[in-house]
């Protein structure tokens, strides 16, 4: 398995730099020129979030776990699913600024996926598609190698090509599936 984490990264890099070296330049060089002052904070700050929901997040069902399995995450048993109102943003206004910045907007935003915690806004919990994006992610951090290495490539990746034209969230859209909601309780069949 490893071999195929190994391969997923380098394929993943390779189409990031293959994209550096034909693309218009960097759309967001003043953050890039920032990154290796920010990276550090931004993956102390996903650290912290992702401990916080490994605590108090709640496990995959089983149907969860087919659909995890079939983005490529390896161990569904370790992701855990936390339900929020909004998706946080850092507190530091330096790294909320960045992040507003490369669209990660709370008030547009409806999953963040950071290791394996995948938090979702409150209504979106069974969504199929939400969910089968933020689990290709939780892939992406086993492939990478856990969230500091992720980081790194996903926030050099978001100052090279903007939000939407990333190499990860390219990948992930691409994984997304459709289906019916993925109820977390079973009918009581009364």
């Amino acid at each position: 398995m490893k071999s195929i984490a190994v391969l997923f990264v380098t394929a993943l890099a390779a189409s990031s730099a293959a994209a550096t070296a034909t693309a218009e330049p960097v759309k967001n060089p003043a953050l890039a020129a920032q990154l290796s002052v920010m990276a550090p904070r931004v993956v102390t700050w996903a650290e912290k979030l992702a401990t916080e929901g490994r605590a108090h997040g709640v496990a995959l069902t089983p149907a969860q776990e087919r659909i995890a399995r079939a983005s490529g995450v390896r161990n569904p048993h370790d992701v855990r699913i936390i339900v929020v109102d909004r998706i946080p943003l850092p507190d530091e206004p330096q790294l909320r600024a960045a992040a507003l910045e490369v669209g990660l907007s709370p008030s547009s935003a409806l999953g963040m996926t950071l290791g394996y915690t995948v938090m979702v806004v409150r209504g979106y919990e069974d969504n199929v598609r939400l969910l089968s994006h933020e689990l290709r992610h939780v892939a992406q951090y086993e492939a990478c190698g856990g969230i500091r290495p992720f980081l790194t490539m996903h926030l050099a990746d978001l100052a090279a090509f903007g939000y939407e034209d990333s190499p990860f969230e390219v990948d992930a859209r691409a994984h997304e599936q459709d289906g019916p909601p993925v109820l977390r309780r079973a009918s009581s069949g009364g």
